[in-house]
């Protein structure tokens, strides 16, 4: 017998006992724990929620700093005063930003003309300013108020005797503090002067100050 027929004999009980190898599947539900398939999906399904999750939080934080236009607040100081002997006319535009429901600030300009006139002299005062302004609400009804400003006036003082007239001008600053009550976009205080300087078109001691925003 030739060596090949040989091990060909020699080798067939092992092929012929040899048992195959078959996988066995059941059928499952889509939610059935036993479902390979079912964890794989949550997690993809997890992966996408946490990625809109971040998404959003990011879109959400950029709004936050971004400019908001329906948090601009508009203001004016208004002052008219007219008798025979004195006139006052003063027009002041304010523009704040509503920052959070504690702070707003701004930043305004303003104009005062007088006119004074008496039996001796007549004194002519023109006054041309800008301020910064912030408003702290420590309760929703109280406010805490700053105004820092810097004033440029100039005078003229014409005496009758002589018809001479003298000229004066300067800067003025001012530093205005006060408290108060908040009135929807509206502010009562009490107002003061923490420089006092000589020529500061604000009254002395405290006074009072009306504010309106729109």
């Amino acid at each position: 017998m030739r060596p090949s027929c040989f091990l060909l004999l020699w080798l067939l009980p092992f092929f012929a006992g040899a048992q195959a190898i078959t996988y066995d599947t059941i059928t499952v539900s889509p939610d059935d724990e036993r479902n390979i398939y079912r964890y794989q999906e949550q997690a993809r399904v997890d992966r996408s929620s946490s990625a809109g999750d971040i998404r959003r939080r990011d879109n959400d934080e950029k709004q936050s700093h971004s400019f908001d236009r329906s948090k601009l607040r508009f203001g004016a100081n208004l002052g008219l005063s007219v008798s025979k002997n004195y006139t006052r006319l003063g027009f002041g535009p304010q523009a704040g930003y509503q920052f959070n429901r504690y702070f707003m600030a701004g930043v305004g300009i303003k104009y005062y003309y007088s006119k004074a006139n008496t039996t001796a002299y007549t004194v002519k005062d023109h006054l041309l300013g800008t301020n910064l302004f912030g408003y702290f609400y420590p309760l929703s009804f109280l406010t805490i108020f700053i105004q820092p400003e810097i004033n440029y006036i100039w005078s003229d003082l014409t005496d009758k005797s002589n018809t001479g007239t003298t000229s004066h001008s300067g800067f003025v600053p001012s530093l205005i503090a006060g408290a108060g009550f908040r009135l929807g976009r509206s502010h009562i205080t009490l107002n003061y002067d923490l420089i006092q300087h000589a020529n500061s078109p604000h009254p002395d001691g405290v006074y009072l100050g009306v504010s309106a925003f729109f």
